[in-house]
């Protein structure tokens, strides 16, 4: 997530893409089947959903715009268009204290939070930590993106430092990626997993955060989902929340978004317990090879802005689930990618599920008084459709928040790319 890159390191990069993209697609691993099911929305388009009861709707998930209003925009507006695109949080390396203080303030205003970045956090850490740490707009504070296990002394301590003076919030470093163990990346590190844990155990993380961008050209990177089984079984391990990334802009052989790529990427990290998305970015850079975002170089709103808008909303609308779940058990039927595996046991109130036309991920997540289990599309291009027998207790959660019994669905159905369905027992 650098933002400045030399002409060599760019050459490395187009050769690693044309590599992959000798990969076949996802969607090409599995016989296709044609899918004439209706949706769900088609299927009670006849039933009145009013009377059914809903899902709590008590809380905010974490939506944070990685690279958010910068200096030279800086203006009450613009910041409640953060908050009106439905972000929570927002995080841009500021230049001053005095721009800071202003961001703060204005993020007050609109009910959003800002984390605290600028360069005098790390010049003079004791003062700006006291500055700010009673702000009600203090979202955390910015450390280092994409550290390599080097700078793990030198964070360890500033993060020590920062949270003796305010153990409210948390310090924000956000690690690398997983790339087939390439060890010289990260730098010292004996593994990937060495390189997450070490960061994990020797700094006080209260977040795992970690940036894996899955949707290149036109397939699904095949060291994604493996990515995600390791941030999830090293952070339930080390009993801290993980935060992950959804690319929102378009450069090098990431395509610019359409909504099946940001729900393929949304409900996926869900389904494994992220308990926070980062969008990258949200505000696009003015320079090659940045092709759009969200909120484009000129500060206009882009076709991306309303997708962000649209994919936000259907988190928050069932945002009691995500955040009061811990994931039990996250298995892939069709394809398994590699470092996955196949999930093997349906959840107890499920007699039978068939599924037609293509992959997908099943995830069982749990809270102290229900069992939810998502069933996710992870193709880029195909539905799926759905048959499925659970006993009469068993309800579908539906995009607005309702609780639907499953008996209404009395035909197959079908689930967009990228798009997810969830039981409620």
């Amino acid at each position: 997530m650098n933002y400045s890159m030399n002409k060599a390191t760019y050459v490395i990069i187009i050769l690693i893409l044309n590599f992959y993209s000798c990969f076949t697609d996802v969607d090409d691993k599995i016989k296709i089947v044609e899918v004439s099911a209706r949706d769900i929305s088609s299927i009670l388009n006849s039933i009145d959903i009013s009377k059914y009861p809903s899902i709590k709707d008590t809380t905010e998930f974490p939506l944070m715009a990685w690279r958010g209003v910068p200096d030279e925009f800086i203006s009450l507006e613009r910041i409640r268009e953060v908050r009106d695109v439905g972000l929570n949080l927002m995080f841009y390396p500021y230049k001053s204290i005095e721009t800071l203080k202003q961001v703060l303030d204005y993020s007050e205003l609109v009910g959003i939070k800002t984390l605290i970045s600028c360069p005098e956090l790390f010049t003079h850490t004791d003062s700006i930590v006291k500055l700010f740490k009673n702000h009600p707009a203090n979202g955390g504070y910015f450390l280092q993106d994409e550290p390599t296990l080097s700078f793990l002394p030198q964070l360890s301590e500033l993060s020590k430092k920062i949270e003796s003076i305010d153990d409210t919030r948390f310090t924000y470093i956000n690690l690398l990626p997983y790339h087939n163990n390439t060890n010289e990346y990260y730098s010292t590190a004996e593994s990937y997993f060495n390189y997450i844990e070490r960061f994990t155990i020797e700094t006080p993380l209260k977040i795992i955060s970690f940036d894996h961008y899955p949707i290149t050209k036109n397939w699904i990177k095949p060291t994604w989902y493996h990515n995600l089984e390791i941030i999830a079984g090293i952070a339930k391990k080390a009993n801290v929340p993980f935060w992950t990334f959804v690319m929102s802009s378009a450069h090098y052989s990431y395509p610019i978004p359409t909504i099946e790529h940001l729900r393929l990427q949304v409900y996926s990290n869900i389904a494994y317990g992220s308990k926070g998305l980062q969008y990258f970015t949200y505000w696009m850079p003015d320079r090659e090879p940045y092709l759009s975002g969200p909120i484009d170089s000129k500060g206009n709103r882009t076709p991306e802005y309303y997708l962000l808008q649209e994919i936000n909303r259907e988190i928050q609308r069932l945002s009691y689930i995500y955040l009061s779940c811990n994931y039990h058990d996250v298995g892939f039927y069709g394809e398994i990618p590699n470092g996955t595996r196949q999930f093997l046991k349906t959840p107890f109130f499920i007699s039978s599920i068939d599924i037609k036309g293509g992959n997908a991920l099943l995830s069982l997540m749990k809270n102290d008084k229900n069992e939810f289990f998502m069933i996710q599309n992870i193709n880029l291009h195909r539905e799926i459709a759905i048959s499925i027998k659970t006993d009469n207790l068993t309800s579908i959660v539906l995009k607005n928040g309702k609780l639907i019994p499953v008996s209404l669905l009395k035909e197959e159905f079908k689930i967009l790319p990228g798009d997810m369905i969830i039981l409620m027992r």
